[in-house]
């Protein structure tokens, strides 16, 4: 019940400006640059060979957008175009180079949230990762709409992604072609593999 004199609702707006702007700051730090770049890396980190198309659709940028990006990309030496699984289409991997800028990216991320949690208790911190599970879980109904939340995670600290697990259950409920994608065979949000989705 969100009676007036509950504050819960107005101090985590504030709280969510405050994680939001240190952590967009310490990525694109990372990066050296601001916009996109930082979380193209994570997510080509996480789903390499996916095509332009499919990358613009999860950082919500348009075609000129993203092809703006790719070629930056390109340019710093992070990420290499191969063949994709027609003719026409262009696999997106990154270089030694780009997962070594991914891997800082997801440090410099890590370590500003950190330092965000340093006030808490052992105690408190488990309760908010409770209270973060509980908020994310029912957050997403489709695949790209995960990858899209989930493209700045750091998969390796979150082997149990509430997030997934909710698109789970809930791809799982409606049924058809329209399941669960399993972890690392698609454009999910969560797996290593090539997407076979959108592009």
């Amino acid at each position: 019940m969100n009676l007036p004199e509950d504050g819960s609702a107005n101090l985590l707006g504030a709280l969510a400006l405050l994680v939001g702007s240190r952590m967009r700051a310490s990525v694109s730090a990372s990066v050296g640059a601001g916009g996109a770049l930082a979380e193209a890396l994570v997510v080509l980190k996480d789903q390499p060979g996916v095509t332009a198309e499919w990358l613009g659709q999860v950082l919500g940028l348009t075609q000129p957008g993203v092809a703006h990006l790719v070629r930056r990309l390109g340019e710093q030496g992070w990420v290499e175009r191969r063949p994709g699984t027609d003719a026409r289409s262009r696999a997106l991997h990154l270089t030694t180079e780009g997962t070594a800028v991914a891997a800082r990216t997801l440090r410099a991320r890590q370590e500003v949230l950190t330092a965000l949690l340093a006030p808490l208790t052992v105690e408190q911190r488990a309760q908010l990762a409770d209270i973060a599970r509980t908020l994310l879980h029912d957050e997403v109904a489709d695949a790209g709409s995960l990858a899209h939340l989930c493209r700045l995670c750091d998969r390796a600290r979150c082997p149990q992604c509430p997030v997934h697990a909710g698109f789970q259950e809930l791809t799982g409920a409606c049924g058809g072609p329209g399941r669960a994608v399993p972890s690392g065979d698609g454009p999910d949000g969560r797996g290593s593999g090539p997407a076979d989705g959108p592009g």
